[in-house]
């Protein structure tokens, strides 16, 4: 006969679950990022696979890429953030100024703001400081680069070699291994087409930013390729910083250019190339996605907004497979 689980005892579970993901983010974190990272790049694995390359080998070159991108990157972020730090005060200089600007023209119109400026939240440091804990929230997630890389060299090697004993019958289909094995399918197609979209999105914007002369244009092409795994705001997110930036160095026009252009490009790949792409739009509710992003946040951090949908995605499918999968007892 069929086994069922009492609803209350399947909620206690979750709670407990739900409890130690929080406890024990600094680590689940790494993981489930190393995780993301490594199913966005298994579709180069296959693809070699398809064009004759054996398994061993496909895997070292992927790994090889891997690698040498991350550690680039890393130093590259390292080096952004490190110069932005340093220039902090200018920018608190600038804020400072364009505050005083601000005042001196509402007070020439005859609006009296003075008590605006008894309030410390709206001081030119306490605004520059709300930005570096902003960024830094945001790549903290990234800290941990060597261990992040390592996990995904372990996640693809273990990732290819389950696909390949699946595939030659070595694992059998009505396990639960291969079951879980084949539902990364849809999974994975999100995520790497994700991951592709929000790299030519980086790139178009890193492009305008470069032009414009806003500093720290990869920095900000990064954080863009970041948040477009968030849908619906990750966006709005990431065009803030380079925004303000350009705003407080060059001057309104500059601010607009840059709104302007991130509209425009994000327009262009969300309605454009990723529905050609993606071939159906995700099966998710905005309420669903909108909660998703407030629970898993508040589970895992910053990091919880970025992998918030491929969890919730892995979860829906893990429900359908339970569902449909009842053990039975003597």
């Amino acid at each position: 006969m069929k086994q069922q689980i009492h609803p209350l005892v399947a909620l206690a579970c979750l709670v407990v679950i739900t409890a130690g993901m929080k406890a024990s983010a600094s680590i689940v974190n790494p993981i489930l990022l190393a995780m993301l990272l490594a199913v966005s790049v298994m579709p180069l694995i296959m693809w070699q696979q398809r064009k004759g390359v054996p398994d061993g080998l496909a895997v070292v070159f992927t790994i090889v890429i891997v690698i040498l991108a991350g550690l680039g990157l890393t130093v590259i972020l390292g080096l952004s953030v490190a110069r932005f730090t340093q220039k902090l005060p200018t920018y608190e200089a600038q804020v400072a100024n364009l505050l005083h600007g601000f005042i001196d023209f509402l007070s020439a119109k005859g609006i009296q703001i003075s008590k605006l400026k008894d309030l410390g939240a709206f001081s030119p440091s306490n605004i520059v400081q709300y930005a570096v804990r902003f960024l830094g929230s945001t790549i903290s997630a990234f800290g941990n680069a060597v261990i992040v890389l390592l996990l995904v060299v372990f996640f693809l090697i273990e990732f290819t070699a389950l696909r390949r004993n699946i595939n030659d019958g070595v694992v059998p289909a009505d396990t639960w291994l291969a079951k879980f094995g084949t539902l990364g399918g849809e999974l994975r197609k999100y995520i790497s087409i994700t991951a592709l979209t929000g790299l030519y999105t980086a790139v178009a914007n890193i492009i305008l930013l470069v032009i414009l002369g806003v500093d720290f244009p990869i920095l900000w092409g990064f954080l863009s390729f970041l948040f477009n795994f968030i849908p619906n705001i990750g966006f709005f997110i990431s065009l803030a910083p380079p925004v303000l930036l350009g705003f407080i160095e060059s001057g309104t026009g500059t601010a607009v250019i840059v709104l302007v252009g991130f509209v425009l490009v994000n327009s262009f790949v969300e309605n454009v190339i990723k529905p050609r792409l993606m071939g159906k739009e995700l099966d998710m509710s905005i309420l669903l996605i909108f909660i998703s992003l407030l629970f898993w946040s508040w589970v895992l951090g910053a990091i919880g907004a970025i992998l918030a949908i491929p969890l919730t995605m892995t979860l829906k499918k893990i429900w359908v497979i339970m569902g449909n999968s009842p053990k039975t007892v003597e």
